[in-house]
């Protein structure tokens, strides 16, 4: 079995183990409240919500999107051109001092930047999606009003 088929198998193994454990998640909060009503039997409205809530509820909060896709894009802005001027520098000190193994000729740095401009595309994606999605209140830059 070579590498690729590892590969999968542990994709595999990591997605059904996630499933199996939010079904035990919700198996054991069902379990909880069929035990509260069987000893209280009655059902407190605060406690229900407690137990069903989502700690990630977050999500739900204006903007959250918005705020997401604007610091993804941000930072992988970044990492383009961290990658671009690591690639630069490498080409320029490679000329410089004589090419080294990376760089025996100019195909791994037409790579390297070709692949850190793809990066810069995704970023830059990103951010203008945040574009389309809810802003938070007060983040937009209506005119005042008179």
């Amino acid at each position: 079995m070579d590498s690729g088929w590892a590969f999968w198998i542990f994709i595999a193994a990591v997605v059904v183990a996630s499933i199996w454990s939010s079904s035990r998640k919700q198996a054991e909060k069902h379990e909880t409240l069929r035990r509260i009503v069987e000893k209280t039997g009655t059902i407190d409205e605060a406690r229900l919500k407690d137990l069903f809530s989502d700690p990630l509820s977050e999500e739900s909060k204006p903007g959250y999107v918005y705020r997401g896709l604007r610091v993804w894009g941000t930072v992988v802005l970044f990492a383009a051109a961290g990658i671009a001027t690591f690639f630069l520098i490498a080409g320029v000190l490679g000329n410089a001092f004589g090419p080294p193994s990376l760089f025996d000729d100019s195909t791994a740095l037409i790579g390297g930047l070709a692949a850190s401009a793809g990066i810069a595309i995704l970023g830059l994606g990103l951010f203008f999606s945040s574009r389309f999605v809810e802003p938070p209140p007060g983040a937009r830059s209506e005119p005042p009003a008179r």
